[in-house]
């Protein structure tokens, strides 16, 4: 007989997981024919970037920012995404398309200075200069995907009233600690960025200027979207926690809370400097590439992952202590820098071994166990060497040391694509 889970709901589904779900894809409008950063403007008839709550830019006015309504599952959050994505793409111009990866285009001195001097939201400009003096132009427009998640009464009531966690609060920076100390898996499965298309720029590279192309994920990265290296945190408990960020902010090494580029951010009732006093809504994942292989940037796949580890977090907690997270830093930054070709170092094929030992015992006592069967046979699939993982799948397609030409490709694919399916 299978080990039975402690306090594990019989009634668990995905569905029943979360109390809501959340995706942002980030993204970038490219023009055609060059496939530079597109200098349209942001079409205002997607409403007003001061309260519109579903379409946003980012760090340039063609970093589109698409971001779902709380959904009560994972497949909801999916759909509205693509409901968005469809009236994006409604409002690109004729000679525009969404450029799929996560890392920019290429970009001329002369697209440089559009950049800088074409920014249509004054109420971000202080933060979006300071930005600029401490990382430079490029790693503010690479992109990804973020998933909110809340836990569910379901979930949470029972290891709560069993007193295998004292609050809530506990139980989210659980999950904080574990998926971060695993954010290897996603990288080393959903990594999408094997190259940069631009020259490497010493504010935000230059401790890395070893690294060979191709690579897994810039992105995901010492040298991709992370903070400088003297930013390191406090993992004791949650209070210390967010008590090292309010340091960090207090100090001037970040802006604010969304200066901190961690894998998993904590979302709290109120502001920064009483966020400890208060109980954490929810997580915000910042951990995936966008995935060129799907018009919405992710798939059902990558959040299956995502909700196995959360579920891993919680049913088989570890001790994990500041010198743990730190090098699990490392470690993803290892595998993420490898080749696209190279298997997982021994230590972490063990630790999938044992990931998956806990995600079968999962299924097993789940009442839709067996919708996870097409995951955990890839994961088995890529314990020892990578198989299909996304990074591996776009190796053929690097042409000249460039993804421009499979990126401006699949990009009008999935124009024509989403404009035909909607017409």
């Amino acid at each position: 007989m299978a080990q039975q889970i402690p306090h594990l709901p019989q009634s668990l589904t995905f569905a029943s997981l979360a109390d809501h779900v959340g995706i942002e894809i980030e993204e970038h409008r490219v023009q055609l024919p060059s496939a530079h950063l597109s200098q349209h403007p942001h079409d205002s008839a997607l409403g007003d970037r001061r309260t519109e709550p579903n379409f946003q830019t980012d760090f340039s006015e063609s970093q589109e920012e698409l971001v779902t309504d709380p959904q009560p599952s994972v497949n909801a959050a999916l759909d509205q995404l693509k409901q968005l994505q469809t009236r994006l793409t409604a409002h690109l111009k004729t000679d525009e398309i969404i450029w799929p990866l996560s890392m920019p285009p290429y970009m001329a001195d002369s697209d440089v200075t559009y950049l800088a001097n074409h920014f249509e939201r004054p109420w971000y400009a202080d933060y979006r200069k300071i930005l600029i003096e401490r990382y430079g132009y490029y790693q503010h427009i690479m992109t990804g995907i973020h998933v909110n998640f809340s836990l569910s009464d379901t979930v949470s009531a029972p290891l709560l009233d069993s007193g295998a966690y004292p609050d809530r609060n506990a139980l989210y920076f659980q999950i904080l600690k574990q998926v971060s100390k695993y954010r290897w898996l996603i990288t080393y499965l959903f990594g999408a960025s094997p190259i940069t298309e631009n020259p490497i720029d010493d504010r935000m590279l230059e401790r890395r200027s070893d690294i060979k192309q191709p690579v897994r994920s810039w992105r995901s990265s010492s040298a991709g979207f992370a903070n400088h290296r003297s930013i390191q945190l406090d993992f004791t408990n949650l209070d210390n926690f967010l008590a090292s960020l309010d340091d960090r902010i207090d100090a001037g090494d970040l802006y604010d809370l969304s200066e901190y580029y961690g894998p998993v951010r904590v979302k709290a009732t109120d502001a920064y400097h009483s966020q400890h006093r208060h109980s954490v809504q929810y997580l915000e994942f910042r951990i995936f590439d966008l995935n060129p292989f799907t018009p919405l940037g992710i798939d059902q796949n990558a959040l299956t992952v995502l909700e196995l580890l959360i579920l891993d977090a919680l049913y088989f907690p570890e001790t994990l202590d500041n010198a743990t997270m730190q090098k699990s830093i490392e470690i993803n930054d290892a595998i993420a820098l490898q080749h696209p070709d190279t298997p997982l170092p021994d230590a972490q094929q063990a630790e999938l071994r044992q990931l998956l030992e806990h995600f079968k015992l999962l299924q097993a006592q789940a009442a839709d166990g067996a919708e996870w069967q097409t995951t955990i046979d890839d994961l088995e699939n890529n314990v020892v060497h990578p198989q299909d993982t996304i990074s591996q799948q776009l190796l053929p397609h690097i042409h000249d040391e460039s993804l421009q030409a499979f990126a401006v490709q699949q990009g009008k694919h999935w124009k024509t694509m989403i404009q035909d399916h909607h017409n």
